[in-house]
């Protein structure tokens, strides 16, 4: 692995491209003139691990999150549970009606968890066990990855339903992270897909920045139909700065013979300190990517054969093959020094092949 210094070419800024022991980075950045982020970001490469296969349960109800015309929580009547949980328990009733998430919340109204049939399913409270997440440690699908300079844990300080979120705390002026990959003998990754949907809710508090952080992310070789079939692949969503806020992102990295593919497209959209539902398609064949918040019907970034810029030598026009999905990663990770310290809480994951939406019924 290597470090170089990056020289934005719009900009004459000095960066520094960061990277971490699962992943490459290569060296300068090209980005357009309303690109704020001085756009360099890291590969993805990491090793596959097996873990437990995943089930399904059943849930209920509108998730209102935030105050809205009364007492936070989560409306409607209970679903029935599935025959299955995530840590092999048996399914129980998931209305959560009386569950108050805390303040302050957009009031945001969205669809709730629906693990009836998904492939891939997680809400973080199976767990009951389990507080703090160290490196490498396994639970249910999940291992973990986490450095000095963060911390992971299943905790209940912000949360949607149940019990616990995935929360990643990342310190101001370090380069760090905290991820739990799923890979290996799921039902998910059985599909051998190449065109995904999901869902999470996500909470940032505080919400500093750096130049590149994940949250979200899929891992495998390129789909078999493009010219770099085999080749390591990954689309992940991120977060890119603009004007000093974090902004819904998505990356894109290729282990190419003529070297690391790392390329990017940035959305206008600030990530908020409260509850947003962040939905998405990923489609590794026609190239097509969509991000979606809080259920709105038009997405707030879309990316259709290639994004905006890609790190030199790469051309911002490359295409962006996509992988067939051998492996998911939720966390956060920054591949930058951070700016200021980032808290990020995730509940209520679906990943799937067929559609996702965090809008509400």
């Amino acid at each position: 692995m290597e470090m170089r210094d990056l020289l934005r070419t719009t900009r004459s800024a000095l960066l520094v491209c960061g990277l971490f022991v699962l992943a490459g980075c290569k060296g300068g950045s090209a980005v357009d003139d309303d690109d704020q982020s001085g756009r360099t970001t890291g590969g993805e490469n990491p090793d596959a691990e097996s873990g437990s296969t995943p089930a399904t349960g059943g849930t209920g109800g509108t998730v209102t999150v935030g105050p809205v015309g009364g007492a936070p929580g989560m409306g409607g009547s209970g679903g029935s549970g599935g025959s299955g949980r995530l840590d092999g328990s048996a399914g129980g009733s998931r209305g959560d009606a009386g569950a108050t998430p805390p303040a302050p919340d957009g009031g945001i109204v969205v669809a709730p968890i629906d693990c009836a049939g998904a492939l891939f399913c997680e809400n973080f409270d199976r767990y009951p066990t389990i507080t703090t997440i160290a490196n490498r440690q396994r639970f249910g699908p999940w291992h973990a990855t986490l450095n000095s300079g963060a911390t992971m844990a299943l905790d209940g300080a912000h949360k949607v339903s149940g019990a616990n979120a995935l929360h990643v705390h990342i310190d101001g002026a370090v380069t760090a992270g905290g991820r739990l990959f799923a890979d290996g003998n799921q039902p998910l990754f059985a599909a051998k897909a190449t065109h995904l949907y999901g869902r999470m809710m996500m909470y940032i508090s505080p919400n500093g920045t750096s130049v590149h952080w994940t949250f979200f992310g899929e891992n495998g070789p390129a789909e078999p139909g493009s010219p770099v079939a085999g080749k390591y692949a990954s689309y992940i969503l991120s977060s890119l700065p603009r004007r000093a806020m974090n902004t819904y992102s998505f990356v894109y990295g290729l282990s190419a013979p003529e070297g690391y593919h790392d390329c990017s497209s940035q959305s206008a959209t600030a990530m908020p300190s409260t509850w947003a539902c962040v939905s998405f398609e990923m489609d590794s064949v026609t190239r097509k990517l969509r991000m979606y918040k809080d259920g709105a019907a038009t997405p707030i970034l879309s990316v259709d054969d290639h994004g905006r810029g890609c790190v030199a030598p790469t051309s911002a026009t490359s295409p962006w093959y996509g992988p067939v999905v051998n492996q998911i990663f939720v966390g956060a990770w920054s591949f930058h020094q951070m700016n200021a310290p980032l808290d990020v809480w995730i509940d209520d994951l679906v990943v799937d092949t067929k559609p996702v939406s965090c809008a509400a019924q």
